[in-house]
């Protein structure tokens, strides 16, 4: 009787410690998996990183297209004088000379009145 105790004790040690190992295992296992997704250089901070990226994208397009504007009328500046006398009159309220400029300013209503 006395060697079927002892295998009993060996089996469920052996048991215990499969156990042990299979569960040490699963938490490592999930440890890596909320790792990689959490993670400095997880699945979370690539994902926020493609959508900084995407953004400074629409961003440098934006630019370029301000800075093409901007040539443009640069270039009408120096080679148009239409260019320039648009100008003149828009932001500087020049006016050629003999003509007459009209300043019309609006007066605020009453307050509720568009």
């Amino acid at each position: 009787m006395a060697p079927q105790v002892q295998n009993s004790k060996r089996d469920d040690t052996t048991s215990t410690r499969r156990k042990a190992v299979m569960l040490f295992s699963a938490v490592a296992f999930i440890a890596l998996v909320v790792g990689s997704f959490l993670g400095d250089g997880g699945m979370l901070a690539l994902w926020e990183g493609q959508a900084r990226a995407e953004q400074a994208r629409f961003e440098l397009e934006e630019l370029r297209a301000q800075n093409e504007r901007l040539a443009d009328e640069i270039r009408a500046l120096r080679s148009d004088p239409r260019a320039i006398e648009r100008i003149a009159r828009e932001e500087l309220g020049l006016a050629a000379p003999g003509e007459v400029v009209f300043v019309v300013r609006t007066v605020p209503g009453p307050p509720g009145r568009p």
